[in-house]
């Protein structure tokens, strides 16, 4: 019976702390002070030399992104055909300001081979 009470026990612990890790609290990206800045065509040119590397040095980092505004979306932007950035809320950018520089500050989270872009989450923009 206390071998039994002693099992439930565990099993408690480890679901609250399964629970607190599968359920932690979004980071605050806005807040965070940037890692680096840079030009987006630069950003992708170095994914695009060496993967492994720029993964190591920009992945999961909070970076400032510099670059001119060729498409827009809904909920995301692409800054020079290079960094496709996505916002968590709509961002009232419109159609006129196609080709204007831009700056993001954003999360990397990787880098499409196949479009060949870096991917950047949880953006807003500065300028």
């Amino acid at each position: 019976m206390k071998k039994l009470l002693i099992g439930i026990i565990i099993l408690l612990i480890a679901g609250f702390i399964g629970y607190k890790y599968v359920y932690q609290s979004h980071r605050d990206i806005q807040g965070e002070e940037a890692a680096f800045t840079v030009n987006a065509i630069e950003l992708a040119k170095e994914f695009a030399d060496s993967p492994d590397e720029s993964s190591k040095k920009y992945l999961n980092k909070t970076i400032i992104v510099t670059g001119q505004l060729t498409e827009i979306e809904p909920n995301a932007v692409m800054l020079s055909e290079a960094a496709y950035c996505s916002f968590d809320t709509n961002h009232s950018i419109s159609d006129t300001t196609l080709n204007s520089s831009y700056t993001i500050k954003a999360r990397c989270i990787g880098y499409d081979e196949l479009l060949e872009v870096i991917k950047l989450d949880q953006a807003s923009v500065i300028k």
